[in-house]
């Protein structure tokens, strides 16, 4: 009887002793994520996170000269470069490596649970080349604010051109090239990308 009570104790110590360790582990995770954010916001003025971000602090890169960088509550940044002026909704997962942003200028908005693929690019600036008798370096630079809506999925390798607006629940398709409006809940491909079908 007493050989049996003292494995029942025995088994409740490891219990309790998992658990204290758990709420250990995840006080001190805690702790090193709101160091790790705090050492960003000192290093880059400007950038401002929701709650819970995951972040891969070794994929990432954040520049806020040009601008804010906002992202919303609950978003997964896991790579990539993101350059000011920058606006992410909430529960935006953003793979490894995209490129956003870039000009003080236009901005990027992302809508709430959107998707964003790797090596998607969506730069709001674009250089000029339509006067041949000038180097395209000396014709500078144009762009417009880029737009995608909540609910969206951009697909991998897709370039998001300057002046687009992608309507709420649109899907773009891999190596795609949007370089006009897309409608919501339409399904865009190909390059420059078109309309194909529409969510059901």
């Amino acid at each position: 009887m007493g050989a049996g009570h003292g494995k029942v104790e025995r088994g409740v110590d490891r219990a309790t002793f998992l658990k204290k360790r758990g709420m250990l582990f995840r006080a001190v995770r805690k702790v090193y994520t709101m160091v790790r954010l705090w050492l960003l916001r000192v290093r880059h003025p400007g950038l401002e996170f929701g709650y819970h971000p995951r972040i891969d602090y070794s994929r990432v890169r954040f520049d806020t000269w040009p601008g804010r960088i906002v992202f919303g509550d609950q978003c997964g940044i896991f790579g990539g470069d993101f350059t000011g002026e920058v606006i992410v909704g909430d529960r935006v997962n953003l793979m490894s490596p995209c490129k956003v942003g870039g000009s003080s200028t236009y901005k990027v908005s992302i809508g709430s649970d959107t998707w964003v693929a790797p090596n998607v690019y969506m730069v709001p600036l674009t250089h000029n080349y339509k006067h041949r008798d000038a180097t395209i370096s000396s014709q500078f630079v144009s762009g417009g604010d880029i737009i995608v809506g909540e609910d969206c999925w951009i697909g991998i390798n897709a370039v998001i051109s300057p002046g687009v607006t992608i309507g709420r629940g649109a899907v773009i398709g891999a190596n795609s090239v949007v370089t006009k409006d897309i409608p919501e809940y339409a399904v865009a491909v190909g390059a420059p990308a078109k309309v194909i079908s529409y969510r059901e």
